[in-house]
């Protein structure tokens, strides 16, 4: 058994891995909800490409959307859709940059995760809000990279979730989308 869970572990860190498909949260899509948003477009998110690969013990984790950028893009209009707020054709677009994208599985017991971006809102090619907007997750890992990789991978989806958690929940965001 000892055996078999090393050369996991030995395997696992010569891998590449994708996050998970991001699956939107109903949390989410009640604050969309209740804060009376009109329909937005979700622009390009742009991310830098030492952003695109985050380091799991060894392991990449990438997304499976191309970039960062592209998972963050397409996890917002997943949370807009679910909310009925989207709209391809919308004069009101969020669009923004990817600024810091990690999740550290190196702790014996606990892993963390960060992510920060640049929100811009355009209302017909007028922007209407700007702001950074971070986030933070924790969750249990492992000494052994067996389970900390898995548990840092899985994880990913969740700390995006937070990150637009924040960002719906903004004030002045709310106040800009609003209008």
């Amino acid at each position: 058994m000892k055996y078999t869970i090393l050369l996991f572990s030995i395997l696992l860190s010569a891998c590449t891995v994708k996050a998970p498909p991001y699956q939107a949260s109903i949390e989410n899509v009640q604050i969309m909800k209740l804060a009376k948003l009109k329909e937005l477009a979700v622009g390009e998110f742009s991310s830098k490409k030492k952003l695109n690969s985050i380091s799991l013990r060894g392991t990449s984790l990438v997304s499976p959307e191309g970039t960062y950028g592209d998972y963050l893009t397409k996890a917002i209009e997943s949370e807009l859709k679910l909310a009925k707020i989207w709209s391809g054709i919308s004069s009101t677009v969020v669009s923004g940059t990817l600024i810091s994208n990690d999740i550290d599985v190196s702790g014996f017991s606990t892993g963390t995760g960060e992510i920060s971006a640049e929100f811009i809102v355009r209302e017909n090619d007028e922007i209407v809000y700007q702001g950074t907007i971070s986030a933070d997750h924790e969750f249990d890992s492992s000494f052994m990279g067996a389970v900390a990789i898995p548990n840092g991978q899985s994880n990913y989806m969740y700390l995006v979730q937070k990150l637009i958690k924040k960002l719906f929940s903004d004030q002045d965001f709310i106040d800009a989308i609003k209008r």
